[in-house]
């Protein structure tokens, strides 16, 4: 009963809604680039528009980083458990 709001399965779900996070995100990172290759670098907003191609780089670079992080914590949850396991039945 306990165990669906243990750390590891918290873990899971912060890795699930940052995966979700990280989709639109992503489509919308393409389209700023795609935008980017139709403009030249000589249009007034082309700097403007790479700048937040970087920036949306930079925020899916984080939550990747902090994908990895759920996942180790969820990982090392797991393992902390698994000794407690067998005792429990």
């Amino acid at each position: 009963m306990g165990m669906e709001t243990s750390p590891s399965s918290q873990y899971e779900h912060i890795g699930h809604f940052l995966h979700d996070l990280s989709q639109p995100l992503a489509a919308v990172t393409g389209l700023v680039d795609l935008l980017l290759l139709e403009l030249d670098e000589r249009d007034r907003i082309f700097k403007e528009v790479q700048l937040i191609s970087q920036q949306l780089e930079e925020v899916l670079r984080i939550i990747g980083e902090i994908r990895r992080i759920a996942r180790e914590a969820a990982e090392q949850e797991r393992k902390s458990l698994q000794p407690l396991q067998p005792g429990l039945s």
